[in-house]
């Protein structure tokens, strides 16, 4: 009789913790769902203000999943794209771009959202020594914003970055034609110089100087004279006061060669004016409290 005394009383203490958190459970879920859309908007929009962009990444998805039905549903869904962004989330601003995209296809602020995904692509490119196919990502959504949404105010932005693409490419390129050179390797080095005159994406770019010169210096080590003194005529007609140009002339003419410092210092000059003296920072959307987007 006992033991059954004592076996009710440990299932009655056993339901009663039960019961409590059950309460405190249904008490922190209204606690967090007593927050008004309007209230954990704000909240986002001041900690992106602050450069609190994890916090501004909760707020946003709390005004996203908890009033999906509100009109700052959407404003939350756009700011999440430059929350992630910012917080160097690059694939998570992709998604969030796409997913605006795939809801709100005809939304007034869409352009943005094509735009901030291009940046997002762009800023996956680690670095000029890996494969291509990120700068590739990135032109192609920059395109798309100037095809699709010309008028709109991001499209000469995103001119602006297409020709940091192409110059990002150009150099990609030009990284593995300086590594055949260097190996001595002239004719896999002179195929990669000429890609980049040849490339209609790269042929405008700030690496066609130094492109047009190695193929005089390829063209040389080659044995090619007659070559080399077409590619110098046709640099000196499109950089005529350029530094390669002047030594490309004093190879041809004179003979001379040139050693890897004094390339090396010649590359230099080119470099100083690419893309990697370039920050992208990107575009905030306007993040209006009343949620005006």
């Amino acid at each position: 009789m006992a033991d059954m005394m004592m076996r009710w009383r440990w299932l009655a203490w056993g339901l009663w913790v039960v019961v409590l958190l059950s309460g405190c459970s249904s008490t922190q879920d209204e606690v967090k769902e007593k927050f008004s859309a309007e209230q954990l908007y704000r909240e986002g929009v001041k900690a992106v203000k602050a450069g609190s962009f994890s916090l501004a990444i909760e707020k946003f998805q709390d005004v996203d999943r908890q009033h999906p039905f509100s009109p700052l549903a959407t404003p939350s869904q756009l700011n999440l794209i430059y929350a992630h962004y910012r917080k160097e989330n690059y694939e998570e601003s992709v998604s969030a771009a796409e997913r605006f995209i795939r809801l709100h296809p005809r939304h007034k602020n869409v352009p943005y959202a094509y735009y901030m995904r291009g940046l997002s692509f762009y800023q996956r490119i680690s670095d000029a020594y890996r494969d291509q196919q990120r700068s590739r990502d990135a032109l192609v959504a920059f395109r798309e914003v100037v095809s699709r949404f010309p008028d709109s105010d991001y499209a000469w932005e995103a001119k602006r970055m297409i020709n940091v693409c192409k110059d990002r490419m150009a150099e990609q390129e030009m990284v593995i034609a300086r590594y055949y050179l260097d190996l001595e390797q002239y004719i896999a080095a002179n195929n990669r110089f000429q890609r980049v005159l040849q490339d209609a994406d790269l042929n405008t770019t700030v690496y066609v100087e130094e492109a047009l010169f190695s193929l005089v210096l390829t063209s040389l080590r080659l044995g090619l004279r007659e070559e080399a003194r077409n590619h110098s005529a046709v640099l000196g007609h499109n950089f005529p006061e350029g530094a390669f140009y002047k030594k490309a002339i004093a190879m041809v003419e004179k003979g001379e060669d040139i050693s890897r410092w004094e390339l090396a210092s010649l590359r230099q000059g080119v470099k100083e004016g690419s893309f990697l003296s370039r920050f992208v920072k990107g575009l905030a959307p306007a993040m209006l409290p009343g949620g005006d987007m």
